[in-house]
């Protein structure tokens, strides 16, 4: 705002309270404030809006403390961070708040803050507290929710993470974490596993081995955590014609039978589980697989109308589609990085250093990598692209090859002497 609009609108707020400064009304000031805010006025510099008398009892003690000065705008000591919350940020204030009604307000700000809700910079506490107490809870319709159910296997497959049990790994104890795969049809395991990282790579274990072993979905629902909103789980789902889906943020009940399954799986498996001699990762898993081919698929399921999730799955095999190829598969779920080539024909990836052709020095590179895997790496190249496998560089080797520019010519004496050359 400029200096001259702020003139303008403290001359304007002036001329409403001079009569009480000049004492000039008759009557108490409450009638007098009342009898002016009964109709709009237009504010310099920006549309009619209706007045409170506590909004005239303010600048009159501001006119009182500080004279006109008093009345102008000051600027903002925030300027440039949101003051205003968007409506993204109210919509997961209010999802949080219906979700979880007996949360404070302190609560529902460290949650909103700790999961990137609230904006960069993000709003203040304050502001989140004034919306929380001023919102009409009651006049807000609930979110619509019903119950559902894909009408075939593999149209839908949900997915989640389930903080499993600590294992003692050379004297430290490591947390564990289950993830997991569930058909929402049949409500089949598709294929669970546990790593000691909660990350991308290990939800990109899980799912590339769940293909392999059931075939193709149509649709992966995750909820929103870090893991499933990765740009590489995006590729490999359009990759294979994957829609993937997201829940309503703090909505856990959108993803209730995978929630239910790991419900199950904790009171059946994780109880039950005796962690006496369970030294390793392996080992665990390998229980985990056999309770889920065994067990878990095999039983009769309460919403399957007595069938068991493996029944009900296979009564859509007809339906299912599968990868051409493992080879296909394995290039689909390479991930993929940019380098650029150092001037000794090499790359670096995750500390390891690639041998690379002479040719793409100084060049930008497309690396294609398994990071389960790395005794290669793969160059995409050319047009249609092809994968050209690198590998570490060999530099012991390297030091018994003679360099093109260091090869000497043998020398032919004939030609030398005036002869005929050879």
């Amino acid at each position: 705002m400029d200096e001259k609009v702020r003139n303008e609108r403290a001359l304007f707020k002036f001329s409403l309270i001079a009569p009480v400064i000049n004492e000039t009304i008759s009557g108490p000031i409450s009638d007098y404030f009342a009898s002016i805010c009964t109709k709009p006025y237009q504010i310099p510099g920006g549309d009619f809006k209706e007045l409170s008398p506590n909004t005239l009892r303010r600048w009159l003690s501001e006119y009182r403390r500080f004279g006109l000065e008093g009345l102008k705008r000051k600027p903002r000591n925030d300027k440039g961070s949101p003051r205003v919350l968007t409506a993204e940020i109210t919509q997961a204030i209010k999802e949080l708040k219906s979700i979880y009604p007996h949360k404070t307000a302190t609560t529902i700000y460290s949650e909103l803050l700790a999961g990137g809700f609230l904006g960069s910079p993000p709003v203040s506490m304050a502001t989140v507290q004034r919306f929380l107490q001023k919102y009409d809870w009651k006049s807000e319709p609930d979110i619509e929710r019903k119950r559902f159910e894909f009408e075939f296997a593999n149209d839908c497959w949900q997915t989640d993470v389930l903080i499993g049990p600590y294992l003692l790994i050379a004297g430290k104890k490591k947390c564990t974490y289950l993830i997991g795969f569930l058909d929402d049809a049949s409500r089949l395991c598709i294929h669970g596993e546990f790593f000691f990282e909660e990350n991308a790579i290990s939800l990109h274990t899980v799912l590339k081995k769940a293909i392999l072993k059931r075939g193709i979905p149509k649709r992966v629902f995750t909820d929103n955590g870090k893991i499933f909103n990765s740009l590489q789980l995006r590729l490999i789902c359009a990759s294979l014609g994957i829609v993937l889906s997201h829940a309503r943020p703090y909505s856990p009940s959108s993803k209730g039978k995978i929630e239910r399954m790991f419900r199950t799986v904790r009171m059946q498996f994780l109880n039950c589980l005796d962690l006496t001699g369970l030294n390793s990762l392996a080992e665990l898993n390998t229980r985990f697989q056999n309770y889920a081919e065994s067990c878990y698929n095999l039983k009769p399921h309460s919403s399957l109308n007595g069938l068991s999730p493996m029944e009900r799955y296979l009564k859509d095999k007809s339906c299912f589609r599968f990868v051409s190829s493992k080879e296909l598969l394995e290039q689909i779920f390479l991930h993929e990085i940019t380098r650029r080539v150092n001037n000794d024909a090499t790359i670096v990836l995750f500390k390891k250093v690639y041998e690379v052709p002479q040719h793409l020095i100084g060049q930008l590179v497309t690396v294609r990598f398994d990071p389960d895997d790395l005794t290669k790496v793969f160059l995409k190249t050319g047009e249609p692209p092809v994968l050209v496998p690198v590998y570490p560089v060999q530099m012991i080797d390297n030091s018994k090859i003679v360099r093109k520019q260091n090869q000497k010519r043998e020398i032919d004496f004939a030609t030398l002497y005036g002869g005929t050359p050879k």
